[in-house]
């Protein structure tokens, strides 16, 4: 294929590989696609719906055909999503019965029905059963495409029915040039304020989807940066009272301790990369000279200690919000970490 996936930026190997598969009547009955949060799962499995129903095969897919323009506006009744409840954390068998409700019914307009299953990787053990069989001798015009983020959660032998294939980050300057083109705050931010603009480019890690939102919330963005220096200089201070004082502050943070956790990790990870390359890609300091003030107070050995309690709290927030109690287990263990 000369042309394929033009809407989709980046994972150049990727769409080569899915259009010749398509264009060749080679692509399987089911696909994993993995990647971050934000990566562009959900638009690839999109795109992907609509170049295998696609008409003209002068680009896969083109964008113009009415198949492809009822599948790309979301009003294709052969492409279905099937995702998990908001305020549920699992993926149920409830779910896939009602797949199985609608798989041996013929397609509608379509020569395939493509299932895309939202955060497959929440499925539980009943549910991915219960999918197994689907997976093992499907119809032979059903399509199913899997988005997780972490396709280890996935029984081996789901995994072993639906190859994964794992989408790549963005580079830094082609994500940055998306932002100026899409975002107004992000074409602002380059002119006002082209660190921060900078800042959310590393932060974003790749990711389009995380990229556009922190532009929106740049402000925010720039408040829980500053929140994870000022505890980490806090932490390394000579003396800890400093940390007992940012305790009380990190209390009032709300629902946003798991982000401030998530983020303190990143800068954890920066540090302890840093000791050992000159041209590490950071993902939360905009350079090595910004870690390097930090990063000469933390040995490699803390800051991996610190980013398991981080880990061990966010699993723990999963199931209680007392933020003053998580707030002080946290301080406690980075005093403790400290002193070692």
């Amino acid at each position: 294929m000369e042309r394929y996936f033009p809407a989709i930026r980046g994972n150049h190997k990727l769409c080569k590989r899915l259009a010749d598969e398509i264009a060749e009547g080679r692509f399987p009955h089911a696909y994993i696609l993995a990647g971050n949060p934000g990566s562009g799962k959900r638009t690839l499995a999109l795109h992907i719906a609509a170049a295998l129903a696609c008409k003209s095969r002068a680009a896969l897919p083109c964008g113009v055909c009415d198949s492809c323009q009822k599948i790309l506006g979301g009003f294709s009744p052969d492409v279905i999503f099937v995702r998990k409840d908001a305020d549920k954390k699992e993926f149920t068998v409830n779910l896939i019965r009602q797949i199985k409700d609608s798989l041996y019914i013929a397609p509608n307009e379509l020569e395939k029905r493509v299932y895309i299953l939202e955060d497959a990787e929440t499925m539980n053990a009943n549910a991915q059963n219960a999918f197994l069989k689907m997976l093992e001798e499907p119809p032979a015009y059903v399509v199913f495409l899997l988005l997780c983020s972490n396709p280890e959660n996935l029984l081996e032998t789901v995994k072993s029915r639906a190859p994964i294939l794992y989408t790549e980050k963005l580079p830094a300057e082609e994500l940055q040039s998306f932002l100026l083109e899409h975002s107004p705050r992000a074409r602002e931010m380059a002119t006002s304020d082209p660190q921060k603009l900078q800042a959310i480019t590393v932060a974003a890690d790749g990711s389009i989807g995380l990229a556009m939102s922190l532009c929106e919330e740049s402000d925010k963005h720039a408040a829980l940066q500053q929140s994870v220096l000022d505890f980490l200089t806090a932490w390394t201070a000579p003396s800890l009272t400093d940390l007992d004082l940012f305790c009380d502050r990190l209390s009032g943070i709300g629902d946003g301790m798991t982000e401030f956790l998530e983020t303190l990790k990143k800068a954890l990870r920066d540090i302890a990369v840093s000791k050992f390359d000159t041209t590490p890609d950071l993902l939360f300091f905009s350079s090595l000279a910004e870690a390097e003030p930090i990063a000469a107070r933390i040995t490699v050995s803390k800051a991996l200690k610190l980013s398991v309690a981080a880990d061990n709290l966010i699993d723990k927030l999963k199931f209680y919000v007392d933020t003053r109690l998580a707030s002080v287990t946290f301080c406690g263990d980075a005093r403790r970490i400290m002193m070692e």
